[in-house]
């Protein structure tokens, strides 16, 4: 019933719009137009369109396009604003109905008059607040430049500048956007506004490090959705926006060549990306084709301890320490292909396609001292000795992780009188496969090795061998343990059908309504195979297959050569004893299927200065999930499934006030949600050789929902930058998290999840995910950003940027008496740089920076000495280009240049020093190359 009354809400809400849409219908004209750069040869959107002695105003899109809809008849004047520019104005004789066009181009002479000249790096500045000013909802952007170039490497890094924006790194790289201090798995992520198939296996969260900044225009990132926007993301949205051929006029190439050198390695790696686009004679046809290519070799250092740490009589002892050489080779491949096509002015269609593949391939040589295994003759808070250590391992893991994602989008906009109708269909896939990932394994049996460790910060420990024979030595190592091959592959399809109607009102006091719905559907899989071989032919061992000591600098050993590995074991895998690990192989075999049918209406107003926009969006979701129950003690399977359905219902209101052209108030009530990751609620599960004790996926997870209240206020100043502050509060429950429980004391999730039958009545404890944890998260965002020319001349070529994130947040979980901070929130996030453009030379030093925060891929510890943090992080980066002649380019840019490592630790008691948890170093890298323009 409950869903069936929203249906009938909806259905009422926009029947009465629809009776309103019928008594206002008026014959005004609509008035047309598109806006470029005459120097640059740009389409300039986010341009403020008004039409004098009137409130009838709008912004142009990101092709220089605007619609003025229902301009009375008569002489206009059109003024037409953009930061950066001195505005421009045109007469116009407006129709009784119909169309009138009005062009407008931003010339030479005007912008010679400023102080700079709207150019290079300047270009993307000017784009991105612009659109920005232009957003209905609050909303931060980062767009390329006038020669089509990002500040940085990937799609996520280039967000890192944002605020509000921090970033989850994988081996030195940004991968994942961390926003507004939620973690990652909270952002959703869509390309050209359509949903996009993540790669990654088992996950919901979309990685951005394998898609290549050089193939975009601009990527948004919507911290405060409105109705017509998808609900999902807690966090906030982001948007990668492809580029279209009609971003400038007639004809356009480009192309770049890099090489990248790694400190830590020595190597030399290479990047190439290309553009070309080209408009039909008539102007009514477009093409884009970008192609990119980047290879990088590198390698990271790390030794660690992570949560290995016992405790015994308040002294927290570690249980081993493992030192880790990971040598990595990334490669990434993308390619855009645009066709669009303009045959009116009120017509637009255009078919998107992109493909990206991104191929990880990395080598983990790890060593292996379990202090655990020996006697432990003496310790204290910050020291101890080890005596006879058993069990020693050195453990080479090769692995390939190829992940590719194929998207495609037809879409349309058309206007009809005083509708603006659009639609579009987009399909996706995304697929990650980690062919025969190997893992040899060797051990020491002999407990004849002692050691001692101290450290008096988590970042200085020691540890020292006081006796027997040298472990180093690939001779003492008499044991092979075993040798380990996975294939895995996980994959994502994803349909996303959308189809909205906006109707624009007669008069001054601008008026719309906008209705239209959504159907999504997702697919995920995964299947995982692993074989275990064991009892290899005396030859296959340590001190055959050892190669030479690398530049590792925290244990100096010889590495397991992997070329060796490989000749030695593949296609003699046959005299080894092997065995199918059942367990892996299936209870990692699952698939999930998500339904979501959504409808929206919304309206929008002006009154004076005001402008408000009201609205509610219903999401219903079906979601199915198959896999396998495994029993342990007959290793037996059998495949199970589940159903689920639920509804959202996400009101929201928004407030935005123009007190001048560039001053913005803002102020929103809005909901959103994020639905349970796939990993968590896959249905699969194993029960142990008793019994008694289950550990299952949970396919009735809750929905996490979040209430959210928003309000800002941003200057645009006219010198290309921009004042702003904004707070926001966020009500969040739902949160899911993994823990075992006993029957007696929760009987309610054994009869939700098991029910009853022969297999499960012996069964006394569950471990699983489930909901119950509730938090809210309050943060301030201040920023600013100028050319700091209007100083005076001594100035003139500098810019400032400049913002910070103060963020507060409390949740409780069950099991824990304390107020836990979420996981991944950082105090304070925060950018610094300082910018030189003046001629043909630009430069940039820049300054990311955050505070500790619980680290995001770890789960929450059972009090606050479990708990694993990650280390403030300081990244400095420094870039310069010269423009040699008006079409060539050169560059070099300087990253982490002081060597940030990335630093985790434990915390402990009072007066006892903090504890290791993992040290890694990846060295600075240099980017040097050059780029043509047409």
């Amino acid at each position: 019933m409950e869903k069936l009354s929203l249906i009938t809400g909806l259905r009422l809400i926009l029947a009465i719009q629809c009776v309103s849409i019928t008594i206002a219908y008026s014959q005004n004209a609509n008035v047309v137009g598109r806006v470029t750069d005459n120097y640059t040869e740009l389409a300039l959107g986010g341009a403020l369109v008004q039409v004098l002695d009137s409130e009838i105003k709008g912004y142009t899109d990101d092709q220089g396009n605007f619609v003025l809809a229902n301009v009375p008849p008569g002489e206009k004047t059109i003024r037409i604003s953009y930061l950066g520019y001195d505005p421009i104005s045109k007469s116009v004789s407006v129709p009784s109905d119909g169309i009138a066009r009005v062009d407008a181009s931003f010339a030479t002479s005007a912008i010679e008059l400023e102080a700079f000249r709207v150019q290079g790096s300047l270009v993307g500045t000017a784009r991105a607040l612009n659109s920005q000013r232009a957003a209905d909802s609050l909303s931060n952007i980062i767009a390329s430049d006038e020669i089509g170039n990002f500040p940085d490497q990937n799609a996520a890094e280039s967000l890192q500048r944002i605020p509000g924006v921090a970033l989850y790194r994988d081996q030195g790289e940004g991968r994942y956007v961390v926003l507004r201090g939620l973690n990652y798995t909270y952002t959703s992520v869509e390309l050209d506004g359509a949903a996009f198939a993540g790669a990654d296996m088992g996950e919901r969260a979309t990685a951005l490090d394998g898609v290549s900044s050089d193939m975009l225009a601009s990527i948004e990132v919507t911290k405060v959705p409105t109705p017509d926007m998808d609900a999902e993301g807690i966090a906030g949205k982001v948007n990668i926006k492809t580029k279209s051929p009609f971003d400038g006029d007639v004809f356009n190439a480009k192309f770049g060549l890099q090489t990248t050198y790694s400190d830590i390695t020595g190597d030399w790696s290479h990047k190439f990306n290309g553009e070309t686009t080209w408009l039909a004679e008539d102007g009514k046809w477009g093409f884009l084709i970008a192609p990119s290519f980047q290879s990088r070799e590198y390698a990271s250092h790390n030794y660690e301890i992570a949560d290995a740490w016992d405790e015994e009589d308040g002294i927290y002892f570690p249980e081993e320490i493992q030192y880790r050489e990971y040598v990595i080779d990334r490669e990434r491949k993308g390619i855009t292909a645009t066709i669009e096509t303009r045959p009116n002015d009120e017509t637009k269609v255009y078919i998107k396609t992109s493909y990206n593949n991104f191929k990880d391939t990395e080598e983990r040589h790890r060593t292996i001292i379990p202090f655990e295994d020996g006697e432990l003759t003496a310790f204290d808070d910050s020291s101890g000795t080890v005596e006879n250590v058993e069990d020693i391992a050195r453990r080479l893991r090769q692995r390939t992780k190829d992940q590719e994602t194929i998207g495609a989008i037809v879409g349309f906009e058309k206007l009809v009188e005083n509708w603006t109708l659009d639609g579009r269909v987009g399909i996706s896939n995304g697929k990650e496969t980690r062919p025969n990932e190997t893992s040899a394994r060797f051990r020491r049996r002999d407990g004849d090795v002692s050691f001692n460790y101290s450290f008096t910060n988590p970042y200085d420990f020691t540890v020292n061998q006081i006796d027997g024979p040298n472990f180093q030595e690939p001779s003492t190592f008499s044991d092979l343990h075993r040798v380990e091959v996975t294939n895995e592959v996980g994959e994502e399809d994803s349909l996303d059908l959308a189809l909205n109607a906006r109707f624009d009102f007669q008069g001054d006091f601008r008026k719309y309504v906008k209705f239209g719905v959504r159907m999504r559907k997702k697919e995920k899989s995964s299947e995982a195979e692993l074989i275990e071989y064991e009892d290899g032919p005396s030859s296959f061992s340590y001190v055959n297959l050892a190669g030479p000591i690398s530049s590792y600098r925290f244990l100096r050993t010889p590495q397991i050569d992997g070329s060796k590995v490989n000749a030695a074991f593949f296609g003699n895998e046959s005299s080894f004893e092997s065995e199918r690990h059942v367990e892996d192989s299936t209870v990692d075999d699952w698939n999930s299927e998500e339904d979501i049918l959504a409808l929206y209406a919304m309206s929008g107003w002006t009154a004076g200065k005001s402008s408000f926009i009201a609205g509610a969006r219903f999401e219903e979701t079906d979601f199915d999930t198959s896999g396998f129950q495994f029993l342990e003690d007959s290793e037996t399977f059998s495949p199970i499934s589940e159903s689920h359905s639920y509804d959202n219902f996400l009101p929201s209101f928004q407030w935005r006030y123009d007190a001048t052209d560039n001053l913005v108030y803002r102020a929103s009530w809005s909901n959103s949600l994020a639905r349970p990751g796939f990993g968590e609620t896959a249905y699969r599960s194993f029960i142990n050789d008793d019994g008694d004790e289950i550990e299952i996926g949970n396919p009735l997870l809750e929905t996490l929902e979040s209430t959210n209240w928003d309000a800002s206020v941003e200057y645009y100043l006219p010198s290309l930058g921009v004042v702003s502050a904004a707070v926001f509060i966020k009500d969040i429950e739902n949160f899911a998290y993994e823990q075992g429980y006993e029957r007696e004391d929760n009987p309610e999730i054994f009869d939700t999840l098991l029910g009853s039958g022969s297999v499960f009545d012996e069964i006394e404890e569950i471990t699983t995910f489930a909901n119950g944890s509730v938090g809210d998260i309050r943060g301030l965002e201040l920023a600013y950003q100028q050319e700091l020319g209007f100083l005076g001349n001594s100035l003139e070529g500098f810019g400032l940027m400049a913002n910070i994130t103060f963020l507060d947040s409390e949740a409780t979980y069950p099991g824990r008496d304390d107020v836990v901070p979420f996981v991944g929130q950082s105090d304070a996030v925060g950018n610094l740089a300082l910018t030189y453009e003046k001629g043909k030379f630009f430069g940039r030093i820049a300054l990311n920076w955050r505070s500790e925060r619980l680290r995001e891929d770890e789960t929450i510890g059972g009090d606050v000495y479990e708990d694993i943090y990650v280390d403030d992080f300081n990244q400095i980066d420094l870039t310069f280009r010269y423009r040699a002649t008006k079409n060539w380019t050169v560059y070099t840019e300087l990253i982490n240049i002081t060597d940030e490592p990335f630093h985790v630790f434990l915390k402990s008691p009072t007066g006892s020093p903090d504890r290791l948890g993992q040290i890694e170093e990846y060295g600075w890298s240099s980017n040097v190359g050059f780029r043509w323009h047409y």
